[in-house]
């Protein structure tokens, strides 16, 4: 853009019209079209009453005197601006040091001020532990938090956007990838298959996991069959589960200690397959919620009490082809059992299930709805040695309990 100067009148005097257009009637001083005003004492005015019309007349845009390279005035007393991480070289762990002194919402502020700082805020051990739960969500948001040191994450009630989509390639590249994360809560977030497929893809180390009331695919359980050190596993409410998935699942992760499938709708086929995988590690198991006709019956807890001597927590409850069979099961086997659920079983005499008064492990037992109001009293005095009815809910593999700020015992607050 090209420049230009003008000259002002030293003494800001009216002058006449009349005389020599040609007659200067600047004085020699040059300053910038845009002078410092500071440079001219306070007191000064400019008046064009006297000289307005030749003032209009003359166009400064027209002056080529000028040299294209005339720098302007700059202001008495200002400073040049220095980046000071350019002058003092502030190494990236300093930074990464200050930043761990941020919560989650600081940080990424912090990183939108520079790409050192969004460099470093990606990569900071900051975010270990994070939390968003019940918060929206996009695929790239989900490809984002699965590219940064992740151990425990908490998508619990999220609200995904099941529209907005990244492309091909970068979606190629998170299935490549991998991640850190050792504990995941999708409790409830009722994600898409490719949203699952972003999360549990690039996992290998998961421990503890949770997809409650989400879809559990063939594509969704090979992934979670990946994760072969995992050890609580949550697949309640799920759908869309087969027999291959059943399959993959528990062959594959046989190191698990705490399983609920319960409210899955299982049939028969996909019961006997996860109860013949088994293994003896397992501690806690929820398999309520099985009303369909052919769903849990008394062969398939007598198959599955042969191979479980360490359970110590078992949840029955809602099965409605359970009969008097499963108690005399429980009182042969199971002999480190302390909790025992069977609610809603309708099928079970209660004179049969007080004999689990005489059982030694036993301490806790549920029993909703399979005793009259009208013989609870007699139940509960028959049944003195139990703890009958204390337990509302199942937290096998929960990742809470309580609506405690922790899951899977570590703590989500941010300080």
């Amino acid at each position: 853009m090209s420049r230009f100067t003008a000259r002002f009148t030293s003494t800001f005097e009216d002058k006449d019209d009349s005389g020599d257009e040609n007659k200067t009637v600047f004085a020699d001083e040059s300053v910038s079209v845009f002078p410092c005003y500071n440079l001219y004492p306070r007191s000064s005015k400019l008046s064009v009453s006297g000289n307005s019309a030749r003032l209009k007349s003359i166009s400064l845009n027209d002056n080529n005197d000028i040299e294209e390279d005339t720098l302007p005035i700059r202001r008495i007393g200002a400073r040049k601006r220095d980046n000071p991480f350019k002058k003092y070289q502030v190494p990236d762990e300093i930074v990464d040091v200050i930043f761990s002194n941020l919560r989650k919402r600081d940080l990424l502020s912090a990183m939108q001020v520079c790409q050192q700082f969004y460099a470093v805020g990606h990569v900071s051990g900051n975010w270990r532990i994070t939390d968003v739960m019940e918060r929206p969500i996009t695929e790239l948001t989900l490809i984002t938090l699965m590219k940064r040191k992740i151990r425990i994450l908490r998508l619990a009630g999220a609200k995904p956007d099941p529209i907005s989509r990244v492309n091909v390639r970068m979606f190629a590249s998170c299935m490549l990838g991998t991640s850190r994360i050792e504990c995941l809560d999708l409790s409830r977030a009722n994600l898409t298959v490719r949203q699952l497929l972003i999360l549990l893809k690039p996992c290998r180390k998961l421990q503890c996991l949770s997809v409650e009331g989400n879809v559990l695919d063939d594509q969704v359980a090979s992934c979670i069959s990946d994760n072969k050190n995992l050890r609580e596993l949550d697949i309640s409410m799920t759908r869309g589960i087969s027999i291959n998935g059943a399959r993959m699942i528990s062959q594959k992760c046989n190191n698990l200690e705490q399983l609920n499938a319960s409210w899955c709708g299982l049939s028969e086929p996909i019961l006997r397959v996860i109860i013949d995988n088994i293994t003896d590690k397992l501690r806690k198991l929820n398999l309520s919620g099985s009303i369909r006709e052919d769903g849990l019956n008394d062969e398939l807890v007598d198959a599955f009490s042969a191979k479980a001597d360490n359970i110590t927590d078992l949840d029955l409850s809602d099965n409605g082809q359970l009969g008097d069979a499963v108690v005399a099961t429980i009182m042969a086997r199971f002999p480190k059992l302390t909790h025992l659920s069977l609610n809603r079983c309708y099928a079970m005499d209660p004179n049969i299930i007080v004999h689990l008064n005489i059982k030694p492990s036993l301490i806790f037992l549920n029993v909703h709805g399979c005793i009259t109001e009208n013989n609870m009293k007699l139940f509960l005095q028959m049944c003195d040695r139990l703890k009958c009815n204390t337990q509302l809910f199942n937290f096998t593999a929960k990742p809470t309990s309580n609506n405690a700020p922790f899951i899977w015992g570590h703590n989500m607050l941010e300080y």
